[in-house]
């Protein structure tokens, strides 16, 4: 077990946030979140522990939130942090209905803001930093995603049941649905009730069904990378460089965001960014919340989800999500592989990522790293 304080929660969401591959929630989100916490007069301490330090009958749950990146942003809406709350309160309710006590959080998916949420729930589960719930070193996916059912936790037989779910007003709301799809609607519809934000928590597990199915040391390896981005920042180094140190990745294109085409729709935000790149070639990027599909000028294919297709602002050296993006501003695309259980072929993961690549108009097969 480690002590987070503020510096390790800003370097996570930073490796988080390039993780996250165009979703999980903006980093200027998170860090906003972390400021309005700490100037509150919350202590901002927490514990992380490692997954084999929990007992092999404990159990913990994922909270998140879950709407569209670009509504989550919006200044003149409150700031996300109490639907959090009161989805894990209502999820508490239900797992307790059912015999079992959670004791510990983890994420949901990588990103500026969901990989904050968790610890956010965490800090303001007690005013005593030392009777806080504890989170776990574990991320559902390694990355971000964009559906209940294009999850690790589906394709490794854990649906969302109980589901919690909670509004900026109060309310609690608890789910019990018959599988990830119906999960994944009734959420949506929620979602978009309580205008595009909600926060949701589900996905109980014990020790073993997280060593299995999810992404365990994810926290720890965000942080790294996290790291890396400041450090160059710091030393005014090639961010490459101080990435390579700490992750397996490699360079797509480095170039200026010439158009943006973005449209919001079912709880989504839809659409392609195009990349002059500084070979003078156009490079485009299909994302629904997340980038799902990497393209070249000539149409061909260079990489699909669930291999990671991050952004980073090469002015600021901030991770970009699809929330972030402007024309003009000068980017790094980079190349990331997914957590090697999307690609288990007992459990063929990777599957589920098809129906929303073919949306955003993929022909042919998976690219993989």
């Amino acid at each position: 077990m480690r002590k987070l304080h503020k510096q390790d929660i800003i370097e996570i969401l930073y490796g988080a946030t390039l993780l996250g591959a165009g979703g999980g929630g903006s980093l200027s989100q998170g860090l906003g979140m972390l400021d309005s916490l700490e100037a509150s007069g919350e202590t901002i301490e927490l514990d992380l522990l490692d997954l084999s330090e929990i007992g092999d009958n404990e159990y913990a749950a994922m909270v998140a939130g879950l709407g569209s990146p670009v509504a989550m942003l919006d200044p003149d809406m409150p700031m996300f942090g109490p639907d959090a709350v009161h989805a894990y309160r209502a999820f508490q309710k239900a797992f307790r209905a059912e015999g079992k006590e959670c004791k510990y959080l983890y994420s949901g998916e990588m990103g500026g803001f969901n990989t904050f949420t968790p610890m956010l729930v965490a800090i303001l589960s007690d005013k005593d930093p030392a009777k806080r719930i504890k989170f776990l070193d574990v991320d559902s996916n390694g990355r971000a995603v964009p559906e209940l059912n294009t999850t690790l936790n589906a394709y490794y037989n854990h649906p969302p049941k109980p589901m919690g779910l909670g509004s900026l007003y109060g309310d609690e709301i608890i789910v019990d649905p018959i599988n990830d799809h119906s999960g994944e609607q009734i959420a949506r519809q929620m979602c978009m009730l309580y205008k595009m934000r909600i926060g949701f928590a589900t996905w109980g597990m014990n020790k073993a069904e997280m060593a299995e199915a999810l992404d365990v040391g994810c926290v720890t390896k965000a942080q790294n990378i996290g790291k890396a981005i400041l450090a160059a920042r710091e030393k005014g180094a090639d961010v490459m460089e101080e990435l390579k140190k700490a992750m397996e990745v490699r360079e797509f294109c480095r170039g200026t965001i010439e158009k943006l085409d973005i449209k919001a729709e079912g709880g989504f935000d839809f659409g392609t960014t195009v990349v002059k790149g500084d070979d003078g070639h156009l490079y485009y990027i299909d994302f629904k919340n997340e980038n799902l599909i990497l393209r070249d000028e000539g149409g061909k294919t260079c990489l699909t989800a669930p291999e990671g297709i991050g952004m980073l602002d090469m002015d600021t050296l901030m991770p970009l999500t699809n929330a972030d993006t402007k024309v003009g501003m000068r980017v790094l695309v980079t190349m990331t592989p997914a957590h090697p259980n999307w690609w288990d072929e007992a459990h063929k993961a990777y599957t589920c990522w098809l129906p929303e690549l073919e949306r955003v108009g993929m022909k042919g097969d998976q690219v993989r790293y």
